[in-house]
């Protein structure tokens, strides 16, 4: 696997995901997370807006945000992500969208860590 991570792209991917993954939620965050058996981070980055412009910002801030605080430490973990941001993330400040991307994926750090370590 390269440096980057994989990205979640196909119809079926999805829809395993929504149907037997988890969500998180914080003010202006979701988060979408199961566990696979093998293989290493897919994820994928969504906007929700009405303006195109405001999407792509919402993307890009999300995308930035998980790989410079949290894709060294997940790359490797055998899970699909989903982030899931609206309006607000294109208004919050850059340091308190990080600290909300940390807490959700802090809920989960748990499974992961039983999963690596044998415990079911």
């Amino acid at each position: 696997m390269s440096s980057r991570w994989e990205r979640l792209t196909r119809r079926q991917d999805f829809t395993r995901l929504f149907r037997q993954g988890k969500r998180k939620r914080v003010r202006g965050l979701a988060l979408y997370f199961l566990l696979r058996e093998e293989g290493g981070l897919r994820i994928t980055f969504v906007g929700k807006s009405k303006k195109a412009v405001c999407r792509n910002r919402i993307r890009r801030r999300l995308r930035e945000a998980f790989r410079i605080y949290y894709a060294p430490s997940w790359r490797t973990q055998p899970v699909d992500l989903l982030f899931w941001g609206d309006e607000e993330v294109c208004k919050m400040p850059f340091e308190d969208l990080c600290l909300r991307m940390g807490q959700l994926l802090g809920e989960f750090a748990t499974e992961v860590e039983d999963r690596v370590n044998g415990e079911d």
